[in-house]
Protein backbone atom coordinates (compact mmCIF):
# COMPACT_ATOMS: atom_id res chain seq x y z
CA UNK A 1 0.00 0.00 0.00
CA UNK A 2 1.27 3.16 -0.71
CA UNK A 3 -0.02 6.65 0.67
CA UNK A 4 1.32 10.22 -0.05
CA UNK A 5 -0.24 13.47 0.85
CA UNK A 6 0.21 17.03 1.37
CA UNK A 7 2.45 17.45 4.31
CA UNK A 8 1.30 20.92 5.24
CA UNK A 9 -2.40 20.03 5.00
CA UNK A 10 -1.65 16.83 7.00
CA UNK A 11 0.60 18.47 9.56
CA UNK A 12 -2.64 21.27 10.39
CA UNK A 13 -4.45 18.22 11.16
CA UNK A 14 -2.00 17.06 13.87
CA UNK A 15 -1.20 20.20 14.79
CA UNK A 16 -5.26 21.06 15.71
CA UNK A 17 -4.93 17.48 17.37
CA UNK A 18 -2.24 18.00 19.72
CA UNK A 19 -3.40 21.73 20.19
CA UNK A 20 0.15 22.54 19.88
CA UNK A 21 2.98 24.46 18.08
CA UNK A 22 5.89 27.26 19.20
CA UNK A 23 2.73 29.65 21.20
CA UNK A 24 4.82 32.65 20.01
CA UNK A 25 3.38 31.96 16.06
CA UNK A 26 -0.47 31.37 16.96
CA UNK A 27 -2.91 34.11 16.44
CA UNK A 28 -3.42 36.18 18.98
CA UNK A 29 -5.56 34.85 21.89
CA UNK A 30 -4.56 31.04 20.79
CA UNK A 31 -3.64 29.44 24.09
CA UNK A 32 -1.78 26.20 24.32
CA UNK A 33 -2.72 23.59 27.22
CA UNK A 34 -0.69 22.17 30.28
CA UNK A 35 0.85 18.64 30.62
CA UNK A 36 -1.97 16.54 31.47
CA UNK A 37 -5.06 18.76 30.84
CA UNK A 38 -7.50 16.72 29.50
CA UNK A 39 -10.30 19.51 29.88
CA UNK A 40 -8.19 22.24 28.39
CA UNK A 41 -7.01 19.81 25.49
CA UNK A 42 -10.80 19.04 24.81
CA UNK A 43 -11.21 22.59 24.48
CA UNK A 44 -8.27 23.86 22.13
CA UNK A 45 -8.65 20.52 20.18
CA UNK A 46 -12.54 21.74 19.32
CA UNK A 47 -11.71 25.51 18.89
CA UNK A 48 -8.90 24.86 16.02
CA UNK A 49 -10.93 22.18 13.95
CA UNK A 50 -13.99 24.78 14.36
CA UNK A 51 -12.30 28.10 14.00
CA UNK A 52 -8.95 27.38 12.18
CA UNK A 53 -10.08 24.98 9.67
CA UNK A 54 -9.09 27.01 6.95
CA UNK A 55 -5.42 27.13 7.96
CA UNK A 56 -3.03 28.84 10.18
CA UNK A 57 -1.66 31.50 8.47
CA UNK A 58 0.98 32.64 11.21
CA UNK A 59 2.85 29.31 10.92
CA UNK A 60 2.37 29.11 7.09
CA UNK A 61 0.17 25.67 7.48
CA UNK A 62 -2.83 24.91 4.76
CA UNK A 63 -6.56 23.84 5.07
CA UNK A 64 -7.51 20.88 7.28
CA UNK A 65 -10.76 21.04 5.49
CA UNK A 66 -10.48 20.12 2.96
CA UNK A 67 -7.05 17.94 4.00
CA UNK A 68 -5.74 17.05 0.67
CA UNK A 69 -4.21 13.73 -0.12
CA UNK A 70 -2.17 13.55 -3.07
CA UNK A 71 -2.38 9.09 -3.68
CA UNK A 72 -3.92 6.60 -1.76
CA UNK A 73 -4.74 2.57 -2.58
CA UNK A 74 -7.02 0.70 -1.56
CA UNK A 75 -5.75 -3.16 -2.03
CA UNK A 76 -8.02 -5.93 -1.04
CA UNK A 77 -7.13 -9.43 -2.38
CA UNK A 78 -7.44 -13.11 -1.76
CA UNK A 79 -10.49 -15.19 -2.43
CA UNK A 80 -13.15 -13.26 -0.35
CA UNK A 81 -16.09 -11.72 -2.23
CA UNK A 82 -14.23 -8.49 -2.73
CA UNK A 83 -10.93 -8.17 -4.16
CA UNK A 84 -10.08 -4.51 -5.87
CA UNK A 85 -7.33 -2.64 -6.56
CA UNK A 86 -8.72 1.33 -5.87
CA UNK A 87 -6.59 3.77 -6.65
CA UNK A 88 -7.08 7.24 -5.41
CA UNK A 89 -5.42 11.05 -6.94
CA UNK A 90 -5.65 14.14 -5.78
CA UNK A 91 -8.32 13.97 -3.56
CA UNK A 92 -9.76 15.92 -0.56
CA UNK A 93 -10.75 14.40 2.39
CA UNK A 94 -13.61 17.00 3.73
CA UNK A 95 -15.77 17.41 6.80
CA UNK A 96 -13.13 17.50 9.80
CA UNK A 97 -13.59 21.18 10.93
CA UNK A 98 -17.12 19.74 11.97
CA UNK A 99 -14.98 16.96 14.49
CA UNK A 100 -16.37 16.34 18.10
CA UNK A 101 -13.16 15.40 20.19
CA UNK A 102 -14.58 12.41 22.59
CA UNK A 103 -11.41 11.61 24.17
CA UNK A 104 -7.90 12.38 23.65
CA UNK A 105 -5.67 11.02 26.66
CA UNK A 106 -1.52 10.07 27.10
CA UNK A 107 -0.18 13.75 26.96
CA UNK A 108 1.70 13.70 29.91
CA UNK A 109 5.08 14.68 30.94
CA UNK A 110 6.65 11.20 30.50
CA UNK A 111 4.02 9.96 27.60
CA UNK A 112 4.15 6.87 26.13
CA UNK A 113 0.72 5.46 25.28
CA UNK A 114 -1.83 8.06 23.16
CA UNK A 115 -4.93 8.06 22.38
CA UNK A 116 -7.63 10.65 20.34
CA UNK A 117 -11.13 9.54 19.39
CA UNK A 118 -12.93 11.97 17.25
CA UNK A 119 -16.67 12.06 15.76
CA UNK A 120 -17.24 13.71 12.21
CA UNK A 121 -20.68 13.94 11.49
CA UNK A 122 -20.14 13.41 7.59
CA UNK A 123 -16.71 13.19 5.76
CA UNK A 124 -16.07 12.58 2.53
CA UNK A 125 -13.30 11.18 0.28
CA UNK A 126 -14.20 13.16 -3.11
CA UNK A 127 -10.99 12.96 -6.15
CA UNK A 128 -9.94 11.23 -8.87
CA UNK A 129 -9.92 7.16 -8.87
CA UNK A 130 -9.07 4.54 -11.01
CA UNK A 131 -10.66 0.55 -9.44
CA UNK A 132 -10.68 -2.67 -11.43
CA UNK A 133 -11.46 -6.45 -10.05
CA UNK A 134 -14.82 -7.74 -8.88
CA UNK A 135 -17.45 -6.68 -5.80
CA UNK A 136 -19.46 -9.56 -4.27
CA UNK A 137 -18.89 -11.78 -7.35
CA UNK A 138 -19.48 -9.03 -10.20
CA UNK A 139 -17.04 -7.36 -12.11
CA UNK A 140 -15.69 -3.72 -11.38
CA UNK A 141 -13.94 -1.53 -13.83
CA UNK A 142 -13.46 2.44 -13.93
CA UNK A 143 -11.40 5.73 -14.00
CA UNK A 144 -12.95 8.81 -13.46
CA UNK A 145 -14.55 10.79 -10.23
CA UNK A 146 -15.42 9.50 -6.98
CA UNK A 147 -17.21 10.18 -4.01
CA UNK A 148 -16.93 8.22 -0.87
CA UNK A 149 -19.03 9.55 2.16
CA UNK A 150 -19.70 8.22 5.91
CA UNK A 151 -21.51 9.32 8.34
CA UNK A 152 -21.53 9.41 11.93
CA UNK A 153 -18.06 8.73 11.90
CA UNK A 154 -16.27 8.14 14.35
CA UNK A 155 -11.99 7.54 14.22
CA UNK A 156 -10.44 6.24 16.80
CA UNK A 157 -6.38 6.38 17.00
CA UNK A 158 -3.67 4.95 19.74
CA UNK A 159 0.14 4.96 19.63
CA UNK A 160 3.02 4.02 21.57
CA UNK A 161 5.94 5.73 21.72
CA UNK A 162 8.72 7.40 24.20
CA UNK A 163 10.75 10.93 24.42
CA UNK A 164 14.39 10.81 22.65
CA UNK A 165 17.25 13.30 23.20
CA UNK A 166 18.28 15.49 20.57
CA UNK A 167 20.46 18.15 20.08
CA UNK A 168 20.18 18.72 23.55
CA UNK A 169 15.60 18.85 23.84
CA UNK A 170 13.55 15.72 24.03
CA UNK A 171 11.36 15.11 21.30
CA UNK A 172 8.61 12.01 21.35
CA UNK A 173 9.61 9.28 19.08
CA UNK A 174 6.11 7.06 17.82
CA UNK A 175 7.11 3.38 17.26
CA UNK A 176 3.45 2.04 16.34
CA UNK A 177 0.20 3.77 15.28
CA UNK A 178 -3.18 1.38 15.29
CA UNK A 179 -6.41 2.96 13.93
CA UNK A 180 -10.11 2.18 13.59
CA UNK A 181 -12.97 3.63 12.89
CA UNK A 182 -17.00 3.10 12.56
CA UNK A 183 -19.86 4.17 10.95
CA UNK A 184 -23.54 4.42 10.41
CA UNK A 185 -23.56 4.49 6.65
CA UNK A 186 -21.65 4.57 3.41
CA UNK A 187 -22.14 6.02 0.22
CA UNK A 188 -20.39 5.36 -2.60
CA UNK A 189 -20.82 7.37 -6.05
CA UNK A 190 -18.19 6.42 -9.08
CA UNK A 191 -18.17 8.14 -12.76
CA UNK A 192 -17.53 6.58 -15.47
CA UNK A 193 -17.43 2.84 -14.49
CA UNK A 194 -17.57 0.28 -17.81
CA UNK A 195 -15.37 2.84 -20.03
CA UNK A 196 -18.33 5.36 -19.59
CA UNK A 197 -21.61 2.98 -20.36
CA UNK A 198 -24.33 4.60 -18.39
CA UNK A 199 -26.82 1.65 -17.49
CA UNK A 200 -24.16 -0.41 -16.21
CA UNK A 201 -22.39 2.45 -14.22
CA UNK A 202 -25.71 3.30 -12.84
CA UNK A 203 -26.48 0.10 -12.09
CA UNK A 204 -23.26 -0.87 -10.25
CA UNK A 205 -23.43 2.67 -8.57
CA UNK A 206 -27.00 1.36 -6.99
CA UNK A 207 -25.51 -2.40 -6.55
CA UNK A 208 -22.82 -0.57 -4.18
CA UNK A 209 -24.82 1.51 -2.24
CA UNK A 210 -27.47 -0.95 -1.32
CA UNK A 211 -24.92 -3.51 -0.34
CA UNK A 212 -22.83 -1.22 1.66
CA UNK A 213 -22.42 -2.89 4.82
CA UNK A 214 -20.88 -5.96 3.42
CA UNK A 215 -18.54 -4.19 0.94
CA UNK A 216 -17.55 -1.84 3.87
CA UNK A 217 -17.00 -5.08 6.12
CA UNK A 218 -14.48 -6.54 3.35
CA UNK A 219 -12.85 -3.13 2.85
CA UNK A 220 -12.63 -2.06 6.36
CA UNK A 221 -9.35 -3.41 6.98
CA UNK A 222 -7.42 -2.19 4.08
CA UNK A 223 -9.13 1.18 4.56
CA UNK A 224 -8.08 1.20 8.10
CA UNK A 225 -4.33 0.25 6.76
CA UNK A 226 -4.49 3.59 4.83
CA UNK A 227 -5.43 5.48 7.42
CA UNK A 228 -2.96 3.86 9.81
CA UNK A 229 -0.28 5.08 6.46
CA UNK A 230 -0.78 8.64 6.77
CA UNK A 231 -1.31 9.80 10.33
CA UNK A 232 1.84 7.47 11.16
CA UNK A 233 3.93 9.43 8.66
CA UNK A 234 1.90 12.78 9.90
CA UNK A 235 2.52 12.25 13.44
CA UNK A 236 6.01 11.08 13.05
CA UNK A 237 6.91 14.56 11.02
CA UNK A 238 5.36 17.22 13.72
CA UNK A 239 7.20 15.08 16.51
CA UNK A 240 10.28 14.90 14.81
CA UNK A 241 10.28 18.44 13.94
CA UNK A 242 9.16 20.01 17.47
CA UNK A 243 10.83 19.33 20.75
CA UNK A 244 7.86 17.77 23.33
CA UNK A 245 8.17 20.64 26.08
CA UNK A 246 7.29 23.18 23.55
CA UNK A 247 3.77 21.71 22.48
CA UNK A 248 2.93 22.61 25.66
CA UNK A 249 2.72 25.75 28.00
Amino acid sequence: MKVKFNISGAAVLLLATLSASFAAKFPAGYTLCPKNDEKCLFERIGATFAKHAAGIPEISLVSVDPLKIQKMDIVQGGDGPINIVLNFKDVDLTGLSQSVIKKASGFTANPTKMELSIQAPVTSLVGAYKINGKVLVLPIQGDGRSNMTMENNHIQMKWIGKLVDRNGKKYYQMDKLKATFDTTRFHMHFTNLFNGDKALGDNMNVFLNENWQDILKELKPAIVNAFVEIFQTVISNVFNKVPYDELFQ
